[in-house]
């Protein structure tokens, strides 16, 4: 089974500044499907599912064996032996020590011809135990891509974030380097080269924080994707994120594709075979067996004092329970129960699916919105800064307000950032509940 991550209509942009790896979301996909632990045990139960999907399994084939077995006695004895003669009518033979010796070798082959149809029953239950471990593979997919999704927008939001404090600290020791300039010239002061130090100081510090806090994503994606803790690589940062199509599409999506409604409807299946085999129990059994053999008796008393034979043995048998106490009856009531609770599990799954993706369409409309002000925010803030930076420059502001324009403009983009990590979430969560983001 290959699964691959659909990006149709993403762009994605390499942070530049690095010689680290480039990891996309495609490989980092890639790399978890195929190294997951979490999958790879799961794999293990979807194998040994389909390894019992085999008719022999369910009686669908005779059964050979060879059969060998043998007894020795020593008994007392004390026969009375009639002689079918007047005289003596009977002979007695009281002895100890009488020894009977049999043996036996063969081969034999036993069918079932008629079950009530409970093998046929049997067989399309082990295929649905079949299909629900596939079913609970491509559940367990979906929520590892997920998060393996989550971490990758939360690394390339900070990566991102990373590269402008970077940009910023570069443009703060350079003012630095300036106002010390200026200082030698008696056109600035101590308390000015304070002041550009601690705000360069804060920007090293946010810096800092970024990269401890990457880091350790970086390694929670790296357990996910199955590679060793401490690799390193960047990411890709998406740019573009496409509309999201009507909620009526998406629930539609949702009802065909979701691995969760999948994994409930499979479910169902298994349940209304567990319901037919329960109420096949009430049918008789028929069974039919052949054997080919050898046979040896040795008597010490008995008339036949030695006896072989060979040869071959037909034969059946049937069966039906007059009476068990209610066990057949308790088990279908209690299959019936677990029908309608596979029904009741399906209709919650949806409803549940449903109001997710409701709630996430409108968070993803929301984010878009917040991006475009926050955008237009950011021209606003650019500007200033670039105002406030030549007027710095020219000596006719302070330090400090250049700071606050350098700050609001640092905040505004942070702010821009972490709205489209946010909206880059929504919508891989909006793909993987539609099942449009995995296929097989």
């Amino acid at each position: 089974m290959k699964y691959i991550i659909l990006l149709t209509g993403l762009m994605f942009l390499a942070i530049a500044g690095t010689a680290q790896e480039i990891l996309s979301l495609s490989d980092a996909v890639k790399k978890t499907i195929e190294k997951n632990p979490s999958i790879q045990i799961q794999k293990f139960e979807m194998t040994r599912a389909s390894n019992n999907l085999f008719k022999a399994n369910v009686g669908a084939a005779p059964v050979v064996r060879a059969v060998a077995g043998g007894s020795y006695l020593s008994n007392y004895a004390d026969v009375q032996l009639r002689t079918f003669q007047a005289e003596p009518e009977f002979i007695n033979v009281d002895e100890f020590g009488v020894e009977t010796v049999n043996g036996e070798l063969g081969i034999q082959a036993d069918y079932v011809v008629y079950d009530g149809g409970r093998r046929d029953t049997r067989f399309k239950l082990l295929q649905g135990l079949s299909m629900v471990e596939r079913a609970r593979q491509e559940v367990l997919i979906n929520q590892t891509i997920l998060a393996v999704s989550d971490l990758y927008t939360e690394i390339a939001k900070l990566q991102k974030q990373a590269a402008f404090i970077q940009q910023s600290i570069e443009n703060g020791k350079a003012r630095l380097s300036k106002m010390r300039d200026r200082k030698q010239f008696g056109q600035a002061n101590s308390l000015d080269i304070l002041r550009l130090q601690t705000a360069l100081n804060q920007d090293e510090a946010t810096f800092d924080d970024i990269k401890l806090v990457k880091a350790n994503l970086i390694r929670d994606l790296n357990f996910l994707m199955g590679d060793e803790l401490d690799a390193r690589f960047s990411v890709e940062y998406d740019s573009d994120i496409p509309e999201i199509p009507e909620l009526s599409v998406i629930q539609q999506a949702i009802e065909a594709e979701n691995p969760q409604l999948q994994l409930s409807r499979v479910g169902i299946q298994v349940s209304e075979s567990e319901l037919q085999l329960a109420e096949l129990d009430m049918r008789p059994t028929l069974g039919a067996f052949a054997r080919v053999g050898y046979n040896y008796q040795r008597n010490d008393v008995q008339q036949l004092a030695e006896i072989q034979t060979a040869g071959v043995a037909l034969g059946f048998n049937a069966s039906y329970t007059l009476f068990d106490g209610g066990v057949r009856k308790n088990r279908t009531a209690n299959s019936r129960i677990g029908l309608e609770k596979a029904y009741a599990e399906q209709q919650l799954t949806r409803t549940k699916l449903f109001n997710q993706a409701l709630k996430e369409q409108s968070t993803y409309v929301l984010l878009r919105n917040q991006i475009e002000r926050e955008q237009q925010n950011k021209v606003t803030f650019d500007e200033a800064f670039t105002k406030t930076q030549d007027l710095f420059l020219s000596g006719k502001v302070d330090n400090l307000a250049l700071r606050d324009a350098e700050l609001a403009r640092q905040n505004v983009q942070l702010r821009i950032d972490e709205l489209q990590a946010d909206l880059t979430k929504s919508y891989w969560r909006l793909m993987l509940l539609m099942g449009n983001a995995v296929v097989d």
